[in-house]
């Protein structure tokens, strides 16, 4: 593969930038060339805060396990449209961002899976469309360092196997998390929790007549970590994940043949265990005897 790009910076004010950029890649094993150009504008609504704008288009080669079996596929094609807003002040900051991408030209096959006398084309297309949110805050509180993000999406293809135009297995609608840390200066400690909550993703169940129609319940986890202060640069560090022992379920294995009764009988894929403990002693060696790992863990 080879690639060129060129990019250039426009400012028309102090308030106000521009980002243009042109690039263009060649893939041997298809023989063909892409042209992708890619714009952002941002704007300084106030002393803290900006909203900007970004179009671009992108391209890939198929995945290998299909163009061992079939070189003459074209690039997957994508084009991305974003709308950004961003505050930051002070050991705060917010975050909104909306988008859409629309897909083109993604690789289709029949059969249950990629074998070299399946039919491949670019047949597939698709979409993606939502919203990020995210809030970072560590002065409100003193010592309290904490951030919340959610997202939500709406997304479906039409690729690979698919019947239909639906919504893939590894997109979950609603996605929640919450991180705090705090530091206590009595106990010499960084006390850690976290909180991620993931909506159902669909999957497909081959006793029923509907495709990728069902989902699997919401996942949960809830860690905490402790991280002692030994010295400024030796920490004791402990951690365990999945505090309430939620059973997360990422979806289901089917059998390939029907049971006595008629169905096909099903395997859950879960988590390899449900909670996991971390004991460690990290050591940072440095002439600044200042520097630690803290605001990593």
């Amino acid at each position: 593969m080879t690639a060129v790009f060129t990019e250039a910076e426009i400012f028309f004010s102090k308030k106000m930038a521009m980002n243009v950029g042109l690039r263009s890649s060649k893939a041997s094993i298809i023989d063909d060339y892409t042209i992708e150009p890619r714009v952002s504008l941002a704007y300084k609504i106030a002393e803290n805060s900006q909203i900007s704008m970004a179009y671009g288009n992108f391209n890939q080669t198929a995945n290998a396990d299909y163009l061992k079996y079939n070189s003459n596929l074209d690039y997957e094609k994508t084009q991305h449209y974003i709308l950004n807003y961003m505050y930051n002040k002070e050991g705060r900051m917010l975050r909104v961002e909306g988008y859409f991408k629309n897909y083109d030209d993604l690789v289709k096959y029949d059969g249950n899976q990629p074998i070299f006398n399946s039919n491949y084309t670019n047949a597939g297309f698709g979409y993606a469309k939502g919203i990020d949110l995210f809030w970072r805050d560590n002065k409100t509180i003193k010592n309290l360092d904490y951030w919340v993000s959610y997202s939500f999406i709406d997304s479906e293809r039409d690729y690979k196997n698919y019947t239909k135009e639906v919504t893939p297995s590894f997109i979950a609608n609603h996605n929640f998390s919450v991180v705090t840390k705090y530091w206590s200066d009595k106990l010499k400690s960084q006390i850690s929790a976290t909180y991620t909550f993931n909506s159902g993703r669909p999957y497909n169940n081959p006793n029923t007549t509907e495709f990728m129609n069902e989902k699997t319940k919401s996942f949960n986890n809830l860690s905490l970590s402790w991280a002692y202060l030994l010295s400024q640069q030796k920490i004791l560090f402990f951690s365990v994940t999945n505090v309430l022992n939620a059973n997360n379920i990422f979806g289901y294995q089917y059998a390939n043949t029907l049971d006595t009764n008629g169905q096909f009988r099903r395997q859950a894929i879960t988590q390899p265990a449900n909670q996991f403990f971390f004991v460690g002693f990290f050591w940072t060696m440095s002439d600044n005897k200042k520097t630690n790992n803290l605001n990593n863990l």
